[in-house]
């Protein structure tokens, strides 16, 4: 783009972030964000991301490495004109990928006129799946919001306010500065702590993990203390205004940091936070360079914004020794970027750690197991063989001899997909791929070797009751591609906050004599307690850009007969 390549200064993608972060702060506050700002926000992020790789590919360097910005109409009306033109070009491109799925239709309509669309209805796949989630997240907030607002945390809330209005203070007339407290620092280390631990993708790998030699902790820990301190800013920011009225918000929110010193802090917070767990060890400087190129994007990995709806980066590098912050990706999807990002910077590392998830998923499932039904034994990974030849395995099998019931179970840890239809799709096709195939072998052999070959295979003794067999497929993530191969009363899945779900409330219904067939049956019962979900109806909407126009409809649901 020649007005990227032009841009000597970097003036567009600093303004494109200040105005991000500026509209973010501000619907995060409306008490009901209306459905054109929502659209408004979801354009601009995708367009700002697009933005942000264009622009560190346009030019080898910036002749200045920051800007100071004050928002401007005469910069700001025309940044948000491109950002918006590479929103739209960016829902297209997700738009366009639905065709792949079948969700979506697509025509030429007239030249460079393309007309999208949308079945009269179209599910909602993961709607138990979302609403189990959000029951548990929304939980934990609902107990920490009940410790803040306690006698303790108001006065701690107090304490913070008073020392947030103390160290804040005009830089350069227009803009920010402020100095440190061990008070700020614990309070919102304390606050992103709580926050993170509710991000999907939290516990996708063990801690003492180790990417390029780094333990998976301590990158969380990074992520945690970046958090941190992009809320501690908007606090600050707005105790500023508040001190100061004539110096506007706007002007603030957004800054760039000298990349040197903050490495330094990352590892001064590292091991200032890190020496409360069991096993940390101190960090070296040039891990936490490693750690920061990780959280931040560069023009050495721009292509981890390459994909239709990727992740915000928390830290631009516009040039070699500073960065920009972007507050609105706080509020985004940082977990799935710094998956994002270990995978990109550490292919190797990545995959190896893939494969060994399973057995993590073996011990996390058993642990919830012994909580819910006591008495249960089990097998891991055992072959399963037709003739002498392997057919499949079997991930797991929970056993419970008071009753003769047995759990066959398929484990898959899944990768997050975040907002990539593409890999959705991939995805989730694989998962139903692969499923059928170990549900029809799992069927097969049962029918072929009957019982006394399933007692034989899985070692039990002759003192194990007559069996009563059952086949559960447990996901990490995503179960809901599922829904139609599990028929039967002897067959269902589950991702795993629905699993952990039905044992809770096992345990609420059913406090004594609990059984695993019961348990079966609560995960039946809730695969769809209210049948099929359906996303609103799409209005019909429209995108022009320059002379390219693409426009999205839905069918009308067919109206049915009035009876005579």
């Amino acid at each position: 783009m020649p007005a990227l390549a032009a841009d000597n200064l970097g003036l567009i993608l600093r303004a494109a972030i200040n105005e991000l972060d500026w509209f973010h702060y501000n619907m995060a506050r409306a008490e009901t964000p209306s459905m054109e700002q929502e659209e408004q926000f979801y354009l601009l992020q995708l367009g700002v991301t697009r933005l942000i790789r264009l622009s560190l590919e346009a030019r080898s360097s910036f002749d200045v490495p920051t800007v100071l910005f004050r928002r401007d109409r005469s910069i700001t009306t025309p940044v948000l004109k491109i950002a918006a033109g590479l929103g739209m070009i960016e829902h297209g491109r997700r738009i366009a990928q639905t065709t792949a799925t079948g969700l979506c239709h697509i025509e030429l309509a007239g030249r460079n006129e393309f007309l999208f669309t949308l079945p009269a209805s179209i599910p909602d796949d993961d709607y138990y799946e979302r609403v189990v989630s959000d029951h548990y997240r929304n939980e934990s907030q609902r107990r920490f919001a009940e410790l803040m607002n306690s006698e303790f945390g108001q006065k701690l809330g107090r304490n913070v306010e008073e020392v947030l209005t103390e160290l804040v203070y005009p830089f350069h007339e227009h803009f920010i500065g402020y100095d440190a407290d061990p008070l700020l620092d614990g309070y919102f280390f304390g606050i992103a702590s709580h926050e993170i631990q509710l991000f999907d993708g939290y516990d996708t790998f063990h801690y003492a993990t180790k990417f390029a030699g780094i333990p998976f902790q301590k990158y969380v820990l990074a992520l945690t203390y970046v958090l941190s301190l992009f809320a501690r800013h908007e606090r600050f920011a707005e105790a500023l205004i508040k001190k100061v009225p004539t110096i506007k918000l706007e002007n603030v929110l957004t800054i760039s940091s000298e990349t040197s010193g903050f490495v330094e802090s990352i590892k001064d917070a590292l091991d200032y936070f890190g020496s409360a767990y069991e096993g940390y060890e101190e960090t070296t400087l040039e891990e936490a360079r490693k750690i920061f190129e990780v959280l931040s994007v560069s023009r050495r990995s721009t292509n981890l914004l390459a994909r239709a709806g990727s992740p915000l980066p928390l830290m631009i590098q516009c040039s070699d020794h500073d960065h920009i912050r972007c507050q609105a990706a706080a509020g985004s999807s940082s977990m799935q970027f710094l998956l994002d990002s270990l995978r990109f910077h550490f292919p190797g590392d990545y995959d190896r750690h893939q494969r060994s998830r399973e057995r993590s998923m073996q011990l996390a499932i058993k642990r919830v197991l012994n909580d819910g039904f006591p008495g249960l034994t089990y097998l891991e990974n055992i072959k399963i063989r037709l003739g002498g030849r392997v057919l499949t395995d079997i991930d797991l099998v929970a056993m419970e001899e008071a009753t003769g019931t047995v759990f066959l179970c398929q484990l898959k840890h899944q990768e997050l997909y975040g907002a990539n239809l593409h890999s959705r799709q991939v995805r989730t096709t694989r998962l139903r791929d692969d499923t059928s195939r170990w549900l029809s072998s799992v069927a097969n052999w049962i029918e072929t070797v009957g019982e006394t070959g399933i007692r034989q295979s899985l070692q039990l003794p002759r003192k194990f009751p007559p069996l009563s067999v059952y086949r559960l497929v447990i996901s990490r993530h995503y179960a809901y591609p599922l829904k139609d191969l599990a028929q039967g009363d002897d067959t269902t899945y589950a991702n795993w906050n629905q699993f952990f779900n039905a044992i809770e409330l096992a345990k609420q219904q059913m406090p004594q004599d609990r059984k695993l067939a019961d348990f079966m049956t609560l995960l039946k019962k809730y695969e769809a307690p209210g049948g099929t979900q359906e996303h609103l109806p799409e209005p019909d909407t429209e995108w022009i850009i320059r002379d390219l126009k693409f426009t999205i409809r839905q069918e009308q649901s067919p109206i049915e007969p009035k009876q005579p």
